[in-house]
C-alpha cells in the first residue's frame, strides 16, 4: 500500500460512517491508547465486524503522528474514493426518483466548503454531485471530515468538462438551473417539477460565463442585510432545502 491508493479519515462520526457504507476498503483502524467512549466502541465493534485490522498505539505516540488533525482518537485507513461515470450516476439518481436533483460544482477550492455542500446534499436528499476534475478540491481528509461522514454515501461523478456534461444531462431530461447572485428567478419561486441540476460556483467568481450559457434558467437568492451575500455551502444549503420543501 501506498500513499497514492488509500487516504486518512479522522474523527468518529467519519470513519464509522465509512466502515457502514462499506463502498471503500478500510484497510486498517488506528486508535489511541486510553481512549474509551460508547461512540469509540461502536466504531470498533463495527471495524471487527468487518475484520478491520485494529493497531493501538501509545497517546504520545498517536498526537506525534496525527496531532495536526481533529481525530478524537480514531484514524482510518482507507482505499481512496472512486467516483461514478457521470451515466451511471444518472441511472442511480432515476432509481432513487422521478424527478431527481442533481448539483454541479463549479471551482469550489475550498475543501471545508465542499465538505460541507456534500453534508448538505447528502442531507437534504440531492441523488448526486458532478465535479470538475481539475478546477475542484480532492476529497482529501478535510473534505471527508467537513462532510461529516455525507462523503461515504453521496454519489459523485467527476468529470472532464463541465459544460460538455451539463450538455449530455441536458440529453438525459434535465433542466439546467445556475444559482447566481443576480439570477432572472428567486429561488422559492421555481417550480422543481422536472430533473434538475443546480449548478452552483465559487464564492470568489462564481460560475463561469461559457457554464452560465449553458443554464436554462439563473435562480437568485432574496436576502436582505449589510453583506449582501452568501458563502457557496450556505447558499447550497438554501437551495438543497427548497428542492426538498417542495417534493414534501
Amino acid at each position: 500500500m501506498n500513499s497514492f491508493d488509500h487516504s486518512n479519515v479522522f474523527g468518529l462520526n467519519p470513519v464509522f460512517e465509512a466502515l457502514k457504507a462499506r463502498k471503500r476498503r478500510c484497510y486498517k483502524l488506528v486508535i489511541e491508547q486510553g481512549k474509551s467512549q460508547v461512540r469509540l466502541n461502536s466504531v470498533i465493534e463495527l471495524a471487527r465486524e468487518n475484520k478491520v485490522p485494529i493497531e493501538t498505539i501509545p497517546k504520545t505516540d498517536f498526537q506525534k503522528k496525527y496531532r495536526s488533525h481533529n481525530h478524537q482518537g480514531v484514524v482510518g485507513i482507507f482505499a481512496i474514493i472512486q467516483g461514478l461515470e457521470l451515466d451511471e450516476l444518472v441511472q442511480q439518481a432515476f432509481q432513487k426518483s422521478r424527478l431527481p436533483v442533481l448539483v454541479v460544482l463549479d471551482s469550489i477550492q475550498d475543501p471545508q466548503n465542499l465538505g460541507a455542500i456534500i453534508r448538505s446534499a447528502e442531507t437534504l436528499g440531492i441523488q448526486g454531485m458532478i465535479l470538475p476534475k481539475n478546477r475542484t478540491s480532492t476529497l482529501n481528509e478535510t473534505v471527508a471530515k467537513c462532510s461529516s461522514g455525507a462523503i461515504e454515501h453521496l454519489p459523485i461523478a467527476w468529470v472532464t468538462n463541465l459544460t460538455r456534461g451539463i450538455e449530455h444531462l441536458k440529453e438525459k431530461g434535465f433542466w439546467i438551473a445556475g444559482v447566481v447572485p443576480e439570477g432572472n428567478t428567486p429561488c422559492h419561486q421555481y417550480k422543481f417539477d422536472t430533473p434538475v441540476v443546480l449548478v452552483l460556483g465559487g464564492e470568489e467568481k462564481g460560475i463561469r460565463p461559457l457554464l452560465k450559457k449553458s443554464c436554462d434558467v439563473t435562480l437568485n437568492i432574496p436576502m436582505q442585510g449589510a453583506i449582501g451575500s452568501l458563502n457557496a455551502s450556505a447558499a447550497a444549503a438554501i437551495l438543497f432545502y427548497e428542492a426538498l420543501r417542495q417534493k414534501k
